[in-house]
């Protein structure tokens, strides 16, 4: 009699997984298939792109939409900058965020919850409404058409939240940490660098690639700032493929696999620290 109980239990277990796989299973199919779509088009013939009826598969693969990205197009150019300020952008958001971050979650003051709050204020403000103030001031410091004044003016964007976010997982870190690291000698900037860093190191890379992306992918402000191809990224120069009256969507599908590249790269790099941050630092043995 248990036995014959059990089974609908079992029964129930069994089909509940079932629809939680077939549930996954359609979303990773709806999150694929366009980007499955973009890699086979950036294969094809401009003359196979729009036939009837479509297929997914090239039945001729060619190379020409990459060579045409390559040596006919500023997009070369326009990954180099993506990548100067990308990085520029993770480093300077990472430090001014580690910095204000632990302020809010070890220092003590009136008003310190209020002005965490003020700081996400940031990411509500919509960015079409910054871009006159942010042009003047880039221009004011002498930094307008550049990749540097690409990358300050990203910080509007990264740093709120990846502030907020570095002060909500240092706050989670004990202070006891610190304070037995100062009682061993080290000085209160020594117990950050090496007790309360290395834990945190997981949640500062997640935040240093938020950071990232968000600088590699936006496209309003680098439109606004640059004008040249020595400070256009690499959103900016996919338009290149886009005339008036045409656009070639074969050479547009191969940049777009192009600019997808270094985020597939830059996501297998950051799984192994993001391990070793895990099951290192200062709570190891």
């Amino acid at each position: 009699m248990a036995a014959t109980a059990q089974r609908p239990a079992g029964a129930r277990s069994i089909g509940a997984r079932l629809g939680v796989w077939f549930g996954l299973a359609v979303i990773a199919v709806w999150t694929l298939a366009p980007i499955a779509v973009m890699v086979f088009t950036s294969f094809k013939p401009s003359g196979e792109i729009f036939t009837v009826p479509p297929t997914l598969l090239p039945r001729e693969w060619t190379l020409a939409n990459y060579l045409s990205v390559f040596t006919t197009s500023s997009m070369p150019q326009a990954l180099r900058n993506s990548v100067v300020v990308g990085l520029l952008v993770a480093l300077l958001t990472l430090t001014l965020g580690t910095s204000a971050g632990y302020a809010l979650a070890r220092i003590r003051f009136r008003g310190a919850r209020s002005v965490s709050l003020f700081i996400l204020l940031g990411q509500m403000v919509p960015l079409t409404v910054l871009l006159l103030a942010l042009f003047r001031m880039i221009n004011a410091i002498g930094f307008s058409d550049t990749v540097v004044g690409v990358a300050l003016a990203h910080l509007v964007i990264t740093l709120p939240l990846v502030t907020w976010m570095i002060r909500n997982q240092i706050a989670a870190i004990p202070y006891e940490l610190e304070e037995a690291a100062m009682i061993d000698g080290c000085s209160r900037v020594d117990a950050v660098l090496y007790a309360v860093l290395p834990v945190a190191g997981p949640g500062l890379a997640a935040a240093g690639m938020f950071a990232f992306l968000q600088s590699w992918h936006e496209f309003v402000l680098a439109s606004v700032l640059t004008r040249s191809d020595r400070s256009r990224t690499a959103p900016i120069a996919l338009t290149e493929f886009a005339t008036e009256f045409d656009v070639d969507w074969g050479a547009t599908m191969a940049a777009s696999v192009v600019l997808t590249v270094p985020l597939v790269i830059a996501f297998v790099a950051l799984q192994r620290y993001l391990v070793n941050g895990l099951t290192g630092g200062a709570v190891k043995g």
